[in-house]
């Protein structure tokens, strides 16, 4: 009987003590993104290794676009109707009034969002990652294909990113004396327009600004520029070009996750965000595409990418 009685007073002890205990608080962190790639990947591996477990102190609404432009003002409504702790996007949707601000943070670059702020993770405006961008596609157009001097760049002016990014290459373009012309695409494009004009200007080289139409699409026009013998460079690799040259996403994401981490802990207001962290560009060449346009790849270009598939 004693000992039972030790047990219970035991029990009661510890049931008081857990009930003492206050829980771990609840987290809620939204994402919006293209794909579930291995940016967001490395997004969640940091925010586990900063001590988050889904379940148990964190709640992770995921949605993705697929790379389809038209879906994001839904998405993006949808997230902020929910009212995350914070919201940290990858993609921005074309402005809008948003019903419901929460705290916004932005991987790469930073825009006005209807009346939300939007918090950089790592560029406070998209002028400064255009012009980073851009140079870098020019510079490899331009190592990559020495004798090249009549480019094309497939674009959208109703994007802003992309203008500054056009503006940005054409003022670097003619520094080089060099010839550009821009494809324009707004709203759903006409393919056959595209490759009738592609085939008329015969460029040197198809330069793909980034993330500019639907990745089918743009994934077509390469294709078609490639059957011309016109190699492109552009972001993407999937899009088929023969060089790939965006931001470093992974590092970017690890970094990302550990500004959420500090907001959460209300260690960081993330209006205070207003200075650019470095940027660091991940290069991957093709040479399966390379191969395919009997383009030989300079050494120099070569031991400048990350990756090489082959």
């Amino acid at each position: 009987m004693l000992v039972l009685a030790c047990c219970a007073i035991i029990l009661v002890g510890a049931a008081r003590t857990a009930q003492a205990q206050p829980s771990a608080p609840l987290y809620r962190v939204a994402t919006l993104g293209a794909d579930p790639t291995q940016v967001w990947d490395a997004f969640d591996r940091r925010l586990r290794e900063l001590g988050y477990i889904e379940g148990r102190n964190l709640a992770l609404d995921r949605r993705w676009s697929h790379g389809y432009e038209d879906r994001l003002p839904t998405l993006m409504t949808e997230a902020l109707r929910a009212k995350p702790d914070i919201l940290v996007i990858s993609m921005l949707p074309p402005a809008q009034p948003a019903a419901q601000c929460v705290p916004i943070l932005a991987i790469a670059v930073s825009e006005p969002y209807g009346s939300c702020r939007i918090s950089p993770a790592a560029r406070t405006s998209p002028e400064a990652s255009a012009r980073e961008v851009s140079a870098i596609h020019l510079r490899l157009a331009r190592a990559t294909l020495p004798s090249a001097s009549r480019l094309a760049v497939l674009t959208n002016s109703d994007r802003p990113f992309l203008v500054d990014y056009v503006r940005e290459l054409r003022t670097a373009a003619v520094a080089a004396g060099l010839t550009l012309n821009e494809l324009d695409v707004r709203g759903d494009p006409d393919l056959g327009r595209l490759a009738s004009s592609i085939t008329r200007e015969a460029p040197d080289a198809l330069l793909v600004g980034p993330g500019f139409m639907r990745p089918d699409s743009r994934r077509q026009i390469v294709r078609f520029a490639a059957l011309r013998g016109i190699p492109s460079i552009g972001s993407h690799v999937a899009d088929g070009v023969v060089i790939a040259a965006d931001y470093d996403w992974v590092q970017l994401a690890r970094r990302t996750a550990e500004l959420v981490d500090q907001v959460l802990k209300g260690a960081l207001d993330p209006a205070s965000l207003s200075t650019a962290a470095p940027a660091k560009f991940e290069i991957t060449l093709d040479e399966r595409v390379a191969k395919s346009l009997n383009l030989t790849i300079p050494e120099a270009v070569r031991s400048q990418a990350n990756r090489v598939l082959n």
